[in-house]
């Protein structure tokens, strides 16, 4: 008697959990289904908010730039670092002479001129030399490959021979772009001579290095450092 209850009872347990199993998960797939508008109409509450990733917030983000790829500043403010271009340490700053203007490096315990970058052009911040107070290139010269041509690294009245600059943002080195005289771009090369103290643009470097044996000027690179 025991043996066919127990029997019995098994039975009707499987029978009740095929109907009561599938119950939660038909549960389940309805509110998966459930939008705020059936939930306003059964005079329920609206749906939490759905919480973003980190991982779905990068998708959706702008893309960035290029690994490596140039990211030009619109606008800083910095001193003129000129650098040794075989070695990257520093050679000095561009002085802010009253007498010479940004022509050459702070040897003579000259204050180190600070600038604004802006819209291509470097702008001197207090002076001590008289007009023009950008800082650009002047000279006739065609700067191009296979030339030994400079023209001067000077302060320079506002227009072509002073919007010449970009700034990199991430390494903060200026990059100069030259328009010649009959219209012809380059980028050019910039070289200090220690002898005069001066800075030069040069369309050639090693046109211009092979000048002289030794040589009398030296290849830089020009950073806006703060």
């Amino acid at each position: 008697m025991m043996q066919r209850f127990t029997v019995l009872f098994l039975a009707v347990s499987f029978v009740l959990l095929g109907f009561v199993a599938p119950v939660p998960v038909e549960a389940a797939l309805l509110v998966k289904r459930e939008t705020n508008a059936v939930r306003f109409a059964r005079g329920l509450p609206p749906l939490p908010p759905v919480r973003r990733t980190k991982t779905s917030a990068a998708k959706r983000a702008e893309p960035s730039q290029h690994f490596g790829a140039t990211k030009v500043a619109k606008s800083s403010t910095g001193r003129l670092e000129i650098r040794w271009a075989a070695n990257g340490t520093t050679a000095g700053y561009v002085a802010n002479n009253p007498t010479t203007g940004p022509i050459g490096l702070n040897l003579n315990n000259d204050l180190e001129l600070y600038v604004d970058y802006s819209d291509s052009n470097l702008l001197a911040r207090d002076a001590r030399f008289p007009a023009p107070y950008y800082v650009g290139g002047h000279g006739d010269s065609t700067l191009a490959a296979g030339s030994s041509n400079t023209i001067e690294f000077i302060n320079v009245e506002s227009g072509p021979t002073a919007a010449i600059w970009t700034l990199d943002s991430n390494t903060r080195a200026l990059n100069a772009t030259w328009t010649n005289s009959h219209g012809s771009k380059t980028q050019p090369s910039l070289a200090y001579d220690p002898s005069l103290n001066a800075l030069n643009f040069t369309g050639d470097f090693t046109a211009l290095s092979n000048l002289h044996n030794p040589p009398t000027q030296f290849l830089v690179h020009i950073y806006l450092s703060p």
